[in-house]
């Protein structure tokens, strides 16, 4: 049963990004989700620039890549794949429709 996030909580969690405790797939989708669903407004804004630089860190980081190479053994990604998929994000003026640069990266990808 899912409860409301305490400050306590919020401050860890942030903390946890700020500091790149946090640098997997499962672990910043788990984050995100809990971001997302704050029913506190001062939280979820408190969320989105940590959460944001959280998915920046990861992708530029290669933390992405090294992870997309596990999952899709059969698809050989390239770090200049991902790489022009991120130019193309930060190319778009709609690449603000999300704080995850790794969601923006694949839709890129699959789209062009």
């Amino acid at each position: 049963m899912w409860c409301p996030l305490r400050k306590q909580s919020v401050r860890h969690l942030i903390e946890s990004l700020e500091t790149h405790r946090v640098n997997t797939l499962t672990e910043l989708c788990r984050i995100e989700r809990a971001a997302a669903a704050s029913e506190n407004e001062d939280d979820a804004q408190a969320f989105q620039q940590p959460m944001t630089a959280a998915w920046e860190y990861y992708v530029d980081g290669h933390q992405f890549l090294s992870e997309l190479r596990g999952l899709t053994a059969n698809y050989p990604f390239s770090g200049d794949l991902v790489a022009d998929a991120v130019a193309r994000v930060r190319d778009d003026p709609d690449s603000n429709r999300s704080w995850n640069l790794a969601w923006l990266c694949l839709v890129k990808i699959t789209e062009e």
